[in-house]
């Protein structure tokens, strides 16, 4: 009875450690969170890299009202606080490595400029973390992906309240934006892309089980584009859909 109460301890012991090791991040995770590490450091090198004031920021749409200058400095921390935390979880990454990027960031020569440039940014980079959810199987890496995903979608949002009359349009037929990381570092002007901030920075992480992943207005695909195009049921689904046309098709801020 001894041997068999010992030997149900170890079995045990054993499935709760395969769990642990199938739940741990893979060495397949590690450009997934290199490629998260150099959106935040877009961010905060964009908000770090032009001195700001309470007066260059008065200039700004509703300047005086929305404290610009205070909202900007938490955000500046928020971005911070997200750089941080992508390296405690790369620390757990098999073959991570901080990123050596040399950002190319817009600068602003008024307020107005600086705020709509954090709009379109933070727009995008929310979008693009949204979109590398799907890109991993480890609990740690989806977790603080969707968190800065969050983050950012709070700042886009705050932003484009000061900027703009409508943010939540009653006749839009999509979810929020979400990009594939491939176009997000492809270059262009398009929503989304940022590429040409992100010059050699980083490669996009391999497609999830090795097959593309579609992205429509309300779910995402693995390797069946007519399933991601189902969109509302006023709308027609598109067979041509593909993770480019997808993220050029999702509505921006």
């Amino acid at each position: 009875m001894r041997f068999f109460s010992m030997f149900g301890g170890l079995l045990l012991a054993g499935a709760a450690l395969a769990q642990n090791t199938s739940c741990s991040p893979k060495s397949s995770d590690a450009a997934v969170v290199e490629y998260a590490y150099a959106l935040q450091g877009l961010l905060e090198r964009y908000y770090t890299s032009q001195p700001i004031n309470q007066t260059f920021l008065q200039t700004a749409t509703n300047g005086s009202r929305l404290e610009y200058y205070q909202n900007l400095l938490g955000i500046q921390r928020q971005n911070r606080l997200g750089v941080r935390a992508l390296q405690v979880v790369g620390a757990k990454v098999p073959g991570y490595s901080n990123p050596r990027c040399n950002y190319s960031v817009p600068r602003a020569s008024s307020g107005e400029q600086y705020v709509t440039i954090a709009l379109g940014l933070e727009a995008d980079v929310a979008a693009a973390f949204i979109g590398a959810t799907a890109y991993t199987q480890s609990p740690e890496v989806s977790f603080i992906l969707a968190r800065l995903a969050a983050v950012h979608t709070a700042d886009t949002t705050w932003l484009a309240a000061g900027q703009k009359g409508i943010i939540f349009p009653s006749n839009t037929s999509s979810l929020v934006p979400a990009f594939n990381p491939a176009y997000v570092l492809g270059l262009g002007n398009e929503t989304g892309r940022l590429g040409r901030y992100l010059p050699n920075c980083v490669s996009a992480p391999s497609s999830p089980c090795d097959q593309p992943f579609f992205i429509g207005p309300l779910v995402g695909s693995v390797g069946n584009r007519t399933s991601a195009a189902a969109g509302p049921s006023s709308s027609v689904p598109s067979p041509s859909i593909s993770p480019t046309a997808a993220a050029r098709n999702r509505f921006a801020i």
